[in-house]
């Protein structure tokens, strides 16, 4: 299982794009377990074994976070096309690009 931790600015955000990827990862049987996050509970989220963080593209981020990201973990930025129609089915895709061992079945 992989566990992606999703950060937005705001948490709404990301949850509601966690939600609409959430009936393709089962309908890829994909082994994804995306996290919902923020700012300000990001460093709290990081301490759950997370395999990749996935930063909305649009977001501000301060310097400092930033810097504590790539200290922890691989961080990717989400796709424009992805983030801004908040599409479930090419989240789950550009993650599994990410993974090669998580093959669509």
């Amino acid at each position: 299982m992989k566990r992606i931790l999703l950060v937005c600015e705001d948490k709404k955000n990301s949850t509601f794009l966690v939600t609409a990827a959430q009936s393709f990862i089962e309908l890829y049987h994909t082994e994804f377990d995306i996290i919902p996050s923020d700012f300000e509970h990001m460093s709290e989220d990081l301490k759950n074994n997370i395999d990749l963080v996935l930063l909305a593209p649009q977001a501000t981020y301060p310097d400092n976070a930033v810097k504590f990201l790539k200290g922890s973990t691989e961080v990717k930025n989400i796709p424009d096309e992805v983030y801004g129609w908040a599409n479930g089915e090419k989240l789950v895709k550009f993650i599994m690009g990410l993974f090669p061992e998580q093959q669509v079945m």
